[in-house]
């Protein structure tokens, strides 16, 4: 039964037994294949998954400075309520905002 859930779980699916085949094996009616794998194969999944892990790091390390520059420290400690004005930059002639 392992070495059926091994061709199960083979890295390529061209690879991998059909469910009728699998079912086929389970049951004894064909003969389980001997398994040969490469090993590289695995080992360019776990790059790209340490790749993936990496750059969800960088997107979430970049989202947190994103909120913290929303509220700047000065403002943080004031007891003050916050308006529109706090938040964005309102150009008063509309030509200038323009160019």
């Amino acid at each position: 039964m392992i070495k059926v859930a091994l061709l199960c779980t083979n890295p390529s699916p061209a690879l991998r037994p059909t469910m009728s085949a699998v079912l086929s094996m389970l049951e004894g009616r064909t003969i389980v294949p001997e398994l040969i794998m490469d090993p590289s194969i695995y080992g360019d999944q776990l790059r790209l998954a340490a790749v993936r892990q990496h750059l969800d790091e960088i997107v979430q390390q970049g989202q947190s400075e994103e909120s913290q520059s929303l509220v700047p420290s000065s403002r943080m400690n004031s007891s003050a309520a916050w308006t529109s004005q706090d938040l964005y930059q309102i150009s008063l002639n509309y030509s200038q905002s323009l160019s």
